[in-house]
């Protein structure tokens, strides 16, 4: 009797822990995106199997954040018949091997891959492809245990090139690449704790230099402007110039002693126009945001600032 309680109360903390992992934030999961190269089946088709695809990844413990799409899922499609059957209106059977692939398209390498055999039936091709891609299911034990396994790998990955990945990081802010460097460390999951820890340590002092260099550059351009016009009309551009320094820049106390030197010198005015927009500046979401959320805030931007037709490129010569 006391074995049978110590086994039910094991299987129950193990599919609370199943639950958990599903109820998970994105940022505590591994991001995958769903790719489906162009050209190989028809778009209509496509974007359909593309659908699939990205039920999977959220249906077995991944996260699509929008920006993060170093890992995919991919399909190949492979037809192995073709019949059309003399029907009113004729229709296009089709049998087909459908190969799923889990990969890095930064490392442009393969982690996991299973085939599913499908077969469809429609009145035309694209509507042939369709009804063979309806029989993919998120749940499919062969597309499951390929995720799985990848999941392991990436796990794995991260743990071996962590501090691969936080020196090259520090070599990009060196050349002040600065967003991206700080993109390629936020977009490590938390999942993967020891790993997460140190690339937001790094990620954190990048933000620093950041913020220190464009602070310390803009606060020039900011004087030079209003040497050059002292004046209403360039208080108006050295205050959108200031608006752009963040309040965490480790000059910020000389921008707060030039702002004062600015309105002392505005006439009535000039100067409640000077003091509204100071104080929409102090108002900003910079001053509210964390140093982590700032962090997280630039690899958004930079991310979501990247072409996706590299990524389609690549996974496109994936076989």
């Amino acid at each position: 009797m006391r074995l049978h309680r110590l086994i039910t109360a094991f299987c129950g903390a193990f599919m609370c822990l199943n639950v958990f992992a599903q109820d998970l934030p994105d940022e505590s999961r591994i991001s995958m995106c769903a790719v489906v190269p162009e050209g190989d089946i028809p778009a209509q088709a496509a974007r359909n199997l593309e659908t699939k695809l990205t039920r999977a990844i959220a249906a077995n413990g991944f996260a699509d954040n929008g920006y993060v799409d170093r890992f995919v899922l991919t399909a190949q499609v492979d037809i192995t018949s073709k019949d059309v059957v003399p029907s009113t209106p004729p229709r296009v059977s089709q049998k087909m091997d459908v190969t799923f692939m889990v990969g890095d398209v930064v490392e442009n390498k393969v982690y996991s891959t299973c085939t599913v055999s499908l077969a469809g039936i429609g009145t035309n091709e694209t509507k042939a492809f369709i009804s063979a891609f309806s029989k993919v299911s998120p749940k499919q034990q062969d597309l499951q245990g390929m995720l799985q396994e990848a999941k392991e790998k990436i796990l794995a990955f991260y743990t071996s090139h962590c501090n691969e990945m936080v020196t090259n990081a520090r070599s990009l802010a060196g050349m002040q690449k600065y967003d991206e460097a700080i993109f390629r460390l936020v977009s490590v999951p938390n999942v993967c704790s020891d790993c997460y820890k140190q690339c937001q340590e790094a990620a954190v002092s990048i933000y620093r230099q950041k913020v220190d260099a464009e602070g310390v550059a803009l606060l020039s351009q900011a004087k030079a402007v209003w040497m050059k016009q002292p004046d209403a009309s360039g208080a108006q551009e050295v205050a959108n110039i200031i608006s752009r320094i963040d309040p965490k820049s480790q000059n910020y106390s000389e921008v707060v002693a030039f702002r004062s030197e600015v309105g002392s010198k505005l006439e009535a005015d000039a100067k409640r126009e000077w003091d509204f927009k100071m104080q929409q500046y102090e108002d900003s979401q910079a001053f509210r945001q964390s140093i982590v959320d700032a962090c997280k805030a630039v690899g958004v931007a930079f991310g979501n600032g990247q072409p996706k037709n590299v990524t389609k490129t690549v996974v496109s010569r994936w076989r």
